[in-house]
């Protein structure tokens, strides 16, 4: 069993103090010092909740990201720096909310860093916190203001199932020692929402052997506008095959986290990437220190519908993120990143 996020945070707030670092300097060197999303949300839960910012709006803002600062280990300073992230070591910034509309404003909205949103009552009391990725606050934005451009469709002369990559990284070779196979019940102990464990994780090669007895199974469809919900089947399925002991759902990149893999399921050619281009070197830190997004593993199921309620999988491809364009061809575009004025759902804090 992985490490209570509760136990895991207390451990890294405790280097913090004893770093001596601030808010304002890298974790370059000290990856150990860093918070994944779980280990964050936790922190900042058992701190924050029930604490109450009966103050005007700037000093509101000054007090808690001064207790943020407490719950992760970092003496507060007398001035936060106008800087963005405003705690530039964790990649975090802090956004106080009453109503349901967050406004991100005259600045661009990073797809990899972590959002921590604050909700507080009519008593202006802290209620709930939770942590997002900018990828996540893109998925709620139904105004385009923030739209994703980053798409593809497999190159013509491809078909059928295909391991692109032969191998992983070097650097994932480094960071995560895979291998080519574990045994059943060190399997069923893996949850799918831990980050991976060294030695732990398996290669490429013997991910995509047990993702294509995905090959012919049928999903239920439960509509057109369903999508949401026909990827969360191909999630469970692709647990299964894998031969974890559950399914769980982080709603974070990537899906199935103890195996750096991202799943795609594909009814029609077009392929949609998030805001976070698969060969981008770009650090992803949450996933493990010193990983970077091209170092993940991305599969794509394609699938054909046989019926309105029934698609069956035709197809599994695989591919690092770094071979990930030598199969698939990129759609080119650009994407819009400042005056985000997101509709915070109902269940958002849940």
């Amino acid at each position: 069993m992985g490490i209570l996020a509760s136990d895991h945070g207390d451990e890294i707030a405790a280097a913090i103090r004893s770093s001596r670092l601030t808010i304002y300097d890298p974790l370059d060197g000290r990856p150990e010092l860093f918070y994944d999303i779980a280990d964050l949300e936790t922190r900042l839960r058992q701190h924050l909740i029930g604490e109450r910012l009966a103050y005007p709006l700037r000093t509101r803002s000054k007090v808690v990201k001064a207790q943020v600062c407490a719950a992760l280990g970092y003496p507060a300073p007398s001035t936060f720096l106008r800087v963005r992230p405003r705690f530039p070591g964790q990649d975090l910034d802090v956004y106080v909310q009453k109503a349901n509309n967050l406004q991100v404003w005259n600045e661009e909205v990073s797809p990899t860093r972590r959002y921590a949103i604050v909700q507080l009552d009519q008593g202006d009391t802290i209620t709930a916190v939770r942590v997002v990725t900018g990828e996540v606050l893109a998925l709620l934005d139904s105004t385009g203001t923030l739209t994703s451009k980053y798409q593809a469709k497999r190159r013509p002369g491809f078909t059928g199932s295909t391991l692109v990559s032969n191998s992983d990284t070097d650097n994932f070779v480094r960071l995560l020692r895979p291998v080519d196979a574990l045994d059943d019940a060190v399997m069923r102990t893996l949850s799918p929402v831990e980050r991976p464990q060294p030695g732990k994780v398996l290669t490429a090669r013997a991910v995509h052997e047990r993702l294509k007895r995905m090959v012919g199974v049928h999903i239920v469809d439960p509509g057109l506008d369903q999508e949401r919900y026909r990827g969360q089947a191909l999630h469970e399925l692709a647990c299964e095959v894998l031969g974890l002991g559950r399914y769980a759902d982080h709603g974070q990149f990537p899906d199935i986290l103890c195996q750096a893999l991202e799943i795609k399921l594909q009814t029609s050619p077009t392929i949609d990437l998030g805001l976070v281009s698969p060969d981008s070197e770009a650090p992803a830190q949450e996933i493990s220190a010193g990983m970077r997004h091209c170092d993940v593993r991305y599969s794509v199921a394609y699938a054909d519908r046989i019926g309105p309620k029934d698609i069956v999988v035709t197809a599994v491809v695989l591919s690092t993120g770094k071979d990930f364009f030598s199969h698939f061809q990129r759609f080119e575009g650009l994407v819009r990143n400042a005056k985000l004025q997101i509709h915070l759902p109902g269940d958002f804090f849940s």
